[in-house]
C-alpha cells in the first residue's frame, strides 16, 4: 500500500505594511523612527517596507498593492498631501490602503484633527497595535486646480506668506521661520478684488478679500478659520472675508483669535461642493500650508474618502 503524502497547507502571506519616513523631518530623526517602527512590525509578523525617496518618485503598483493593509506617514501635513496624492491619482479608490500619520512637521493640524497623541516612550507598541485593530475615521478629500488637499486652501495675503516661506525656505521650517516672510509680505501687499462662486452662484465680490476653503476648523495660526467644518460631511465650507487694508487685515485677525470674523459685515460663510475663485491679478493659493500656485483656482470636492488610523 502506497503511504499518502500529508497534505501541505501553504501559510498565509504575511500582511505588508508600507512606511513612508521623511527625511528631513524632526532634523533627520523621522529615519530613525521609521526603521525602529519597520523592525518591531516585521518582528510582529508584517512585512515593512522603508521608503525614504520623494513621495512623487514612489512606484504606483507599490501604493496600490491590494494586499497593502496601512501606510505609515512620517513627517508633517505637507509630506502626508504628497503620498496622499501619488495614491490618489494613480491607485484605484478601492485599493486606497488606510494611512496612519506620524506627525514630524511644523503645525501637524491633520493629527491635531484626529486626536492623534503618540507616546515617543512607546510610539512602536502603540503603531503595531493601531496598525492590527485597524480603528478606521473616514475624511473628506478635495482637489484644487487638480493639487489634493485634505485641511485647508486659502486665497489672498495668507498664501502670500507661505509663497515667501518657500521662496526662502532652505530647509525644514519652524513657526518662526513664518515671522519675517509675514512682516514682509504685510509691508508690501496689494489687496486686490477677488470673485467666489459656489456651486456656479457668484456669493463674494468683486471686492478685495481673503478666502479659505476647507474641511477643519483649525488654521495653522490656531483660529478657527471654518468654525462649522466638518472633515466627513461631504462638503466643503467656505469663508470669504472683505480684506482690503492693513488695518482692516488687523482687525480681521482680531475676529479670528474671538471665534467672530465670520460674522464681519460683507462676510460669507457657506457649504459647497464646488468653489471658483478669480481675481483682477494673480492672487497666491495656498494648500495645506504649501504654495499651489495662482488664481483663478477651482476647487471640487472628490467622491471618495481617505480612510485614516487613528488610536
Amino acid at each position: 500500500m502506497s503511504k499518502i503524502p500529508p497534505c501541505v497547507i501553504p501559510a498565509p502571506p504575511r500582511q505588508k505594511v508600507l512606511l513612508f519616513a521623511n527625511p528631513i523631518a524632526g532634523r533627520g530623526s523621522a529615519l530613525g523612527i521609521g526603521r525602529t517602527l519597520c523592525e518591531r512590525l516585521n518582528q510582529e509578523g508584517f512585512a515593512c517596507d522603508f521608503l525614504t525617496d520623494r513621495p512623487e518618485s514612489i512606484d504606483p503598483a507599490t501604493l496600490c498593492d491590494p494586499n497593502l493593509r496601512c501606510i505609515i506617514i512620517i513627517g508633517g501635513d505637507g509630506t502626508l498631501r504628497s503620498v496622499a496624492s501619488r495614491m490618489v491619482d494613480h491607485c484605484p479608490p478601492q485599493h486606497w490602503p488606510p494611512l496612519l500619520m506620524v506627525p514630524m512637521g511644523t503645525a501637524n493640524l491633520m493629527a491635531q484633527h484626529l486626536g492623534l497623541r503618540w507616546d515617543k516612550s512607546r510610539l512602536d507598541q502603540q503603531v503595531s497595535d493601531a496598525i492590527r485593530q485597524l480603528k478606521i475615521i473616514p475624511l473628506d478629500t478635495a482637489k484644487a486646480n487638480d493639487r489634493l488637499f485634505l485641511l485647508m486652501a486659502g486665497v489672498g495675503i495668507d498664501a502670500q506668506i507661505v509663497h515667501e516661506v518657500d521662496r526662502r525656505r532652505r530647509g525644514p521650517i519652524r513657526k518662526s521661520s513664518y515671522v519675517w516672510p509675514a512682516m514682509q509680505v504685510v509691508g508690501g501687499y496689494d489687496y486686490s478684488p477677488i470673485t467666489v462662486h459656489a456651486d456656479g452662484a457668484r456669493v463674494f465680490g468683486p471686492i478685495p478679500g481673503v478666502a479659505f476653503i476647507g474641511n477643519v476648523r483649525e488654521y495653522g495660526i490656531g483660529f478657527p478659520m471654518l468654525p462649522h467644518a466638518r472633515s466627513d460631511d461631504g462638503v466643503l465650507d467656505l469663508c470669504a472675508l472683505p480684506c482690503g487694508s492693513r488695518w482692516q487685515m488687523i482687525k480681521l485677525l482680531a475676529h479670528a483669535a474671538a471665534g467672530e470674523h465670520h460674522q464681519l459685515e460683507g462676510s460669507v460663510y457657506l457649504k459647497a461642493r464646488r468653489v471658483e475663485i478669480e481675481s483682477d491679478r494673480p492672487m497666491a493659493v495656498q494648500v495645506d500650508g504649501e504654495p499651489a500656485g495662482f488664481t483663478p483656482v477651482r476647487i471640487r470636492m472628490l467622491e471618495h474618502k481617505l480612510r485614516f488610523v487613528v488610536e
